[in-house]
């Protein structure tokens, strides 16, 4: 028998993740005019693409999402956890990005059975959810038909958060394989004109997509910021690490069956076969002893 996590049985303590070369880097201009956040997340998109089983353009929609979730949760509120659903066109399938505020991210790639990958166009949908010291807030937001994972951030965060922010997320690589991956949000800030905003949008323009940057870059998020801000004074405010990693554990598991009504975990108990659970978002499997199940049983 096997099954999965669900997300409310999420709450366990995160196994040690081997630190990697990925973070974001923050900075603001010296006039006060542009806030800048930089992300480099190449290993854990790596890493969720993996456990997810992702190819093609659906990982790379991934990819860009886990991204920008990482970026928003840096630009919004860094001590919030900050999920994002990015629902395909007509409603059929989504990607799911998880931040939290120590750099942890890991994902979902949710497909229906004969779906090939998750599509942009019309009834595209964005979902941003904010979760920290016991409040949730939640926003949706239609993207543009026409756009990408990044211009639906852009509208998320002009309808939603009222902030002029231009926003890259991107990937570089070859043979399908993800040698970079990034991204970058700027901000216009509060009093400053929009006569600065639309200079350096034409700037932005004008560069090489942020993948590519990436790759003239070495992976290195201080070179793609001061590509950014070339020319501009900038004071950088601080940095921090990203990595793939989940919270899932046996206690976590076993405090989701023991929701299970009385009888349903005496069934369990009773067949001879090892429960096994996986979760959802790294696959990991569980094997429940019966047992644990019958404990499980008695304290119903």
């Amino acid at each position: 028998m096997s099954g999965s996590v669900p997300e409310s049985a999420s709450p366990g303590v995160m196994a040690p993740v081997k630190a990697t070369g990925d973070r974001v880097v923050r900075a603001l201009s010296n006039d006060d005019t542009f806030r800048v956040m930089v992300a480099v997340t190449t290993e854990t998109v790596r890493g969720a693409i993996a456990a997810q089983h992702a190819m093609g353009a659906t990982a790379r929609h991934f990819a860009e999402l886990l991204t920008g979730t990482v970026l928003l949760r840096e630009t919004m509120s860094p001590q919030y956890r900050v999920q994002a659903v990015l629902k395909g066109a007509g409603g059929r399938g989504s990607l799911v990005a998880d931040a939290h505020p120590d750099g942890m991210t890991r994902g979902l790639v949710q497909l229906p059975e004969g779906i090939d990958g998750l599509h942009f166009g019309a009834g595209n949908s964005l979902m941003v959810m904010r979760c920290g010291a016991a409040r949730m807030y939640r926003s949706v937001t239609e993207p543009p038909e026409n756009g990408g994972v990044a211009e639906a951030l852009m509208v998320y965060l002009q309808n939603s958060e009222q902030i002029i922010s231009v926003a890259a997320v991107g990937t570089h690589g070859k043979d399908g394989a993800i040698e970079h991956c990034g991204g970058y949000i700027v901000q216009l800030l509060p009093g400053a004109s929009r006569g600065p905003l639309m200079v350096m949008t034409e700037r932005l323009a004008a560069l090489a997509p942020v993948g590519e940057l990436l790759a003239n870059a070495h992976g290195s998020a201080e070179e793609l910021l001061e590509e950014l801000l070339y020319l501009i004074p900038y004071a950088k405010l601080g940095d921090s690490d990203v990595h793939h990693g989940c919270l899932c554990d046996e206690s976590a598991v076993l405090a989701s069956l023991a929701t299970l009504p009385r009888d349903d975990l005496l069934e369990l108990a009773m067949s001879d076969e090892v429960l096994e659970i996986a979760c959802d978002y790294c696959t990991k499997n569980y094997a429940i002893r019966r047992a644990q199940l019958q404990g499980l049983a008695t304290a119903s």
